[in-house]
């Protein structure tokens, strides 16, 4: 008879399909919200528009960010 597997764990070699967040620059920021980069770095030390993320020294935005702030201002995100 074959060997049995463990559960649970991956077998030495493989990897695990894992889907990770797309993260944004500020220059993607500001594209898709037609605004420049600057009003982008306003809104940051304002307090106000998406939440980004410190990846090192570099800030980011989650997918999931920018529609958390979209539903907060009432648009419809799907």
């Amino acid at each position: 008879m074959g060997k049995k597997k463990k559960a649970g764990k991956p077998e030495p070699g493989t990897r695990d399909v894992m889907e990770l967040p797309r993260l944004l620059t500020k220059e993607e920021v500001a594209v898709y919200f037609g605004v420049s980069p600057r009003t982008v770095e306003k809104w940051r030390f304002e307090g106000v528009g998406p939440s980004p993320i410190k990846v090192g020294r570099h800030l980011r935005w989650t997918v999931d960010s920018i529609k958390r702030y979209l539903a907060q201002q009432g648009a419809n995100v799907a």
